[in-house]
This record gives structure tokens, sequence and C-alpha cells, in this order.
């Protein structure tokens, strides 16, 4: 026996506890820190609540250009969503982050949101999250690599503060960063992030509810449990497509701000205010309800109750206007919304319970947005209870195949093929590799695709090995 041996479990638990303690220690700074920024943008939409529509006509603009002029001038990776600025600091700058994000940012959302503007809060909050987190990797003197890992601690309690759902963000927090990849060494670090800021913020008074409409979803022997089964699956589906259109409307949207930008010459802070008096336009024609963080919408579909049947169509556009345009906010929250209110418009088509049907496919949009089936598993465990586990698996698995190789985070990397059929660059970010060139599927494999250069549709090839 080699005495040598022996010291490698004292390493191991070394390395286990060290982390185990930073990550505590950055989810509580995380936590306190998110739980402010909550209190504020809560405030705030409570005072613009109550404001008539005439009065969002000039609120939707002037809240979009006071947005554009702190991120112009404050920190231009405020814009957006935010989470994937953050997977393009950890893959690119080993999570380097300019700390004056965190508070530009948070001011931001707060004039976006409370303006009207159509966004989340949990992007933000991640942000907030990796830049305490990259604060204190500067205090602590990290090396690279250690600053990667402490952000990566740092999104996970950001999105476990806002939440309320410590298991989930902390394995968001992860799985965010690439498509088919978990960085299993960092699970641990990330969990006692995540329950650190999950304990402050809920020490501090921060609370989180969603509306439980639940009727039991029973799987009975063949054939009912495979019919049941049959409509997840269609659910989860059409989810993955309405995440795929919410992609699509996203790039193209931010493609005109930026032909605006540069062939134009737009200054940038007008785009936000652009988007703002598109969004008054599109409330005049169907209402608030998908402005904002949309959270009577989302209570209502989870409810139970009616909605209208194509509240998850106008929210889509809302979104892709306010974020494309470059307002600021996060994403999930928005996905959450589009996800409830599709799934309650499909409930009845499918035979299923109304706030079962808004509460799975609320789970599988953000398992295909965001590219995070696991996580989004998880989440649904922990906010609509064990029992709904079976039924959001079935309709998550399918959403995050639909929507390909696309995401609501462009920065993501691609480490996994979700389709032979579909060739990808492994290991580069979706940002950076060029959609693959199909032929329609009627065409037969090596036909020219009409409208282009010839190129040729290759058919899967069969590895030897199977």
């Amino acid at each position: 026996m080699r005495w040598h041996h022996l010291w490698e479990p004292v390493y191991m638990g070394r390395h286990l506890v060290s982390w185990m303690l930073l990550g505590a220690l950055t989810g509580a700074l995380v936590g306190v820190v998110v739980t402010a920024f909550l209190d504020l943008l809560f405030g705030a939409v409570r005072l613009t609540a109550g404001w008539p529509l005439w009065a969002l006509a000039a609120a939707l603009p002037g809240g979009g250009l006071l947005t554009g002029l702190l991120i112009h001038y404050g920190a231009p990776d405020a814009a957006g969503h935010g989470t994937e600025a953050v997977i393009r600091a950890v893959h690119r700058r080993a999570g380097q982050i300019n700390w004056r994000v965190a508070p530009v940012k948070a001011v931001a959302t707060i004039t976006t949101i409370a303006a009207g503007g159509s966004a989340g809060k949990e992007g933000p909050s991640a942000q907030i999250g990796a830049a305490v987190a990259s604060a204190v990797a500067d205090i602590l003197r990290l090396h690279p690599e250690q600053r990667r890992r402490i952000v990566i601690c740092g999104i996970g309690a950001g999105f476990a503060a806002v939440f309320g759902t410590p298991v989930a963000g902390a394995i968001l927090g992860i799985e965010v960063l690439a498509i088919g990849d978990l960085w299993y060494e960092m699970l641990l670090p990330s969990l006692a992030a995540s329950f650190t800021a999950y304990e402050s913020a809920q020490a501090l008074g921060m609370t989180w509810s969603y509306p439980r409409e639940l009727v039991p979803l029973s799987f009975h022997p063949f054939p009912t449990g495979m019919a049941l089964a049959g409509r997840l699956v269609a659910l989860g589906t059409a989810a993955g497509l309405a995440a795929y259109i919410l992609v699509l409307l996203l790039e193209n949207v931010h493609r005109v701000a930026e032909r605006l930008l540069r062939r134009r010459g737009w200054w940038p802070p007008l785009l936000p205010a652009l988007a703002g008096l598109i969004l008054f336009g599109l409330f005049v024609l169907v209402g608030r309800a998908p402005g904002g963080l949309s959270l009577g919408l989302l209570n209502r579909a989870l409810a139970g109750l009616s909605v209208n049947p194509w509240m998850w169509w106008w929210k889509i556009v809302c979104v892709a206007v306010t974020l494309g345009f470059g307002m600021s906010g996060g994403i999930i929250t928005p996905l959450f919304v589009i996800g409830a209110t599709l799934g309650a418009t499909l409930a009845r088509p499918l035979g299923l319970p109304a706030g079962d049907a808004a509460a799975v496919a609320m789970m599988a949009v953000t398992a295909a947005g965001a590219n995070a089936p696991i996580a989004a598993i998880l989440m649904g465990m922990e906010i609509f209870g064990a029992r709904l586990g079976l039924p959001v698996l079935l309709a998550v698995v399918p959403a995050f195949i639909m929507i390909g190789h696309h995401s609501v985070y462009p920065s993501q990397r691609v480490r996994v093929q979700k389709s032979p059929w579909v060739p990808v660059t492994p290991g580069a970010a979706l940002e950076d590799s060029p959609p693959p060139p199909l032929a329609p599927p009627w065409r037969r494999p090596g036909r020219q695709v009409r409208g282009g250069p010839a190129r040729e549709a290759r058919a899967p090839q069969r590895n030897p090995a199977d």
C-alpha cells in the first residue's frame, strides 16, 4: 500500500469544505442584495400599477429613454435580459464582471418594468448575483478558475433568491452555461450558495407564492395512461414551438435594432424609447395584461381560470419588443407567463385540467427557452409538488428537443447535438455558430436548395460502433 494515497481524501475534504464556505458566503451576500432590489422593484410596480392607460403614453417612452441613458452611459452589459452577458463573461473572461453592472442593471430594470416594459426580475437578479460574486473574487484575490466558479455560485444564488427554489436555482445557474453539459464539480458549491441566498432572503421578509388550483393527474394502466402521456407530450411539443417563436422574434427584433444603429446612425438610448412607443400601441390594442411582470396573468392561468386564448402570443410580442430594442429585464418570468397562458389555452382541447396544464406548460416553455430541462423539472416539483414530477418530465423533454439548437441565451455553448439531422459546432457559442444550411425535409439528401448556392443536405451518418 502506498501511504501517500491516504492523503488524497484529506485534500479532497479540504477542497470540499473551502468551496462550501465560499459558496455560502457568496450566497448570503447575494440574498441580501437581491432582496433589496426586489423590494425596490415591487414598490415601483405598486406605484405605477394604478396609472391610467393615457399616462403610459408618456411613461413608456420616457422610461425607455431613461433606461437607454442608464445603460449607454453606465454599463452597456446591462442591456437585454442580462443572463446571457453573465454566461459570456464566464466563458470568455473567466467570470470577470464590472461591478457597476449591478446597480445600473437594478435601476434600469426597475425603470423598464415599472413603466410597463414586458420583462422579468430574475435576469437582473442573476447578473447582480454574478457581479457580487465577482467582487468577492476581487477581494479574496482568487485566480481566474476560482473566479469562474464563484461567479457560477452567484448566478445560482440569484435565481434561488428570486424564485424561492434553492435546488432548481443551483442547477439552473450551472445548466444555462452550456447545452447538454452539467459541471458536476460545481453542484455542491452552487447548492451551498443557493440555500444561503434563499435563507437570507427569507430572513429579510421575502416570500414566494404560486396559485395552486391543481387537479391530480392520475396515470392508469394502458391504454388510459398512455393516452394521458400522449397529451402531455403534445403539450410539451407546443411549448417548445412557442419558445422557438420567441427566440426567432427576439433575434429579428434585435437585428432591426442593429440596422437602426449601424445603417441609420440612431443614438442608442432612442431604441428603448422606440420600444416604449410600440408597447403603448400594443397595450391600446390588447390591454395592459402582457406588460410588466404579468404576474396577474400568470396567477390567473395557474389558478385554472380562463385567459385570452391568444395572450401567450401577445406576451411573446411584447417581450421581443422590450428586450430586442434594449430595455432591461429578465426572460424567465416571461417564459413562465407564456407557458402558463399557453397551457391554459390548450387545456380544454387536450382534455387536461386547466391549472395542471398551465403549470406543466410553464415548466416546459422554461426548459425549452433556457435549454435547462433538469432545472425545469426540479423547479416544477419545488413549486407545485412532487406529484407533478412525471407530467412535467413528459412535457419538458419534447419541448427541449423541439426548440433545437436555439436559446433565449445566445451565449450558451453547445455540448450536445440534439438531432443527427441538424449539425452543430461542438463547443461553440450559439451566437458564434451560423445556422446550418438545411434543405426542406421533403427533398432528397444531396439536392440543391432553391434560392441560394448549392448546398447538400447531409444524411445522418451511422456510427460504426452502433
